[in-house]
């Protein structure tokens, strides 16, 4: 099958989030049996430079080109890319492909590829990976952007891909038909998890002792990752709980907020007790993950976190507050899905650090779900199972 894909935020943007892994992994696997390529951009917080100044390279086996935006500071204060020569290369090179598979369509290249796709009576695929209805941030610039591109490139998707049962109800309500609606979740690369690092690598790099209760977060340092929600809570928990000793580790790249978290944990004198360092990735984040005794992810709005995905493939019991959107599946079968608010967090984090027994048992369940259910080997072959009805 002769797939492309198009990203706006590609490998090896890891600071743009979990879309970026998800639309890898998903390329990944599909090269190994399949003719992919993958067009994307060079916008990242810093604007991405390859080596001998090509825009067309090879990246563990995917054929990538990255198209040169005009004004990467445009991008990041629009959300809209300025790659001039992608309309001229899309338009010739659209041809070669059977399906188009589109990650986020609130983007220039989604605008260019789905405009192609329809000439040329190739079909798309739409996978917003959380962003389909206007909010949080910039909404006024994206409802116009519905206004003018965004609707018309949903409704004549071929196929729209949901993350959970919310994430469908939401394209429902952006008026596409449910019929073209797939719920197809994200995963993660089982192989990558096969040889997990010794425990005890993580706490030796930031001198957290083998006695200490362990935290951890993973993710963008964001606001509305609820990083001031945890700091609210964890202040709390160090205090009623003062003969335990209890540490919180945060990783993950600053994506706007670092400033205003130091200032809160400094302000409640948590220097000691909190942990920021930075975002780590593949065996430097497994570390973390196998050194921890509790994952948590106290978003004000998450649709599927990745990082949860990765911790429960460690064995790792999950907090989540109910504002993700897999809290249903979570809540009393692989961790525990709290309200909002700093005191029902404080006791959902409680009740699993202190709580061996009910610890393991939801450790052992998340695993067992990665295993079955999680994971990219199973949901790629959904994803061509689904393209395979439109070719």
């Amino acid at each position: 099958m002769k797939i492309l894909h198009v990203a706006h935020f590609f490998i090896p943007c890891l600071s743009a989030g979990g879309v970026v892994n998800a639309s890898y992994q998903i390329a990944s696997k599909q090269r190994e049996d399949n003719d992919v390529k993958v067009l994307s951009t060079d916008s990242c917080k810093e604007r991405l430079k390859f080596p001998d100044g090509r825009y067309d390279v090879d990246v563990d086996g995917i054929r990538i080109d990255y198209f040169k935006n005009l004004s990467n500071r445009f991008k990041m204060a629009t959300m809209l890319d300025t790659p001039l020569s992608a309309p001229f290369r899309i338009r010739k090179e659209i041809k070669d492909y059977e399906i188009v598979h589109i990650h986020e369509h609130r983007q220039t290249l989604a605008i260019i590829a789905s405009h192609f796709a329809r000439k040329n009576n190739i079909p798309y695929i739409v996978q917003a990976h959380g962003s389909v209805l206007p909010f949080f941030q910039k909404e006024g610039l994206k409802n116009l952007f519905d206004k003018v591109f965004g609707f018309r490139i949903l409704h004549n998707a071929a196929c729209v891909f949901a993350l959970t049962e919310v994430e469908k109800e939401q394209y429902l309500k952006m008026g596409v038909d449910e019929e073209k609606i797939e719920i197809v979740p994200l995963g993660i690369n089982l192989e990558e998890y096969e040889n997990l690092p010794d425990y005890g690598s993580f706490r030796s790099k930031f001198n957290i002792n083998d006695d200490d209760k362990l935290i951890l977060f993973v993710g963008r340092i964001h606001e509305i990752k609820g990083l001031d929600l945890l700091i609210d809570s964890f202040n709390d928990l160090i205090h009623m709980n003062e003969n335990e000793k209890i540490k919180l580790a945060i990783v993950g790249p600053d994506d706007g907020y670092l400033d205003e978290l130091e200032e809160k944990i400094k302000n409640y004198s948590l220097e000691e007790k909190v942990i920021v360092t930075g975002p780590l990735y593949k065996e430097e984040k497994q570390e973390a993950l196998v050194d921890c005794d509790l994952f948590v992810m106290p978003s004000k709005y998450e649709s599927f976190t990745t990082s949860g995905l990765e911790a429960m493939a460690c064995s790792k019991p999950l907090v989540l507050t109910k504002n993700n959107h897999i809290h249903d599946w979570v809540d009393g079968n692989c961790g525990i899905a709290c309200e909002d608010d700093k005191d029902s967090l404080r006791i959902a984090i409680e009740e699993l650090l202190f709580d061996e027994d009910l610890s393991r048992t939801y450790g052992e369940n998340g695993k067992e779900l990665i295993e079955h259910k999680y994971n990219w080997d199973i949901i790629n072959k959904q994803i061509l199972d689904i393209y395979n009805r439109f070719l």
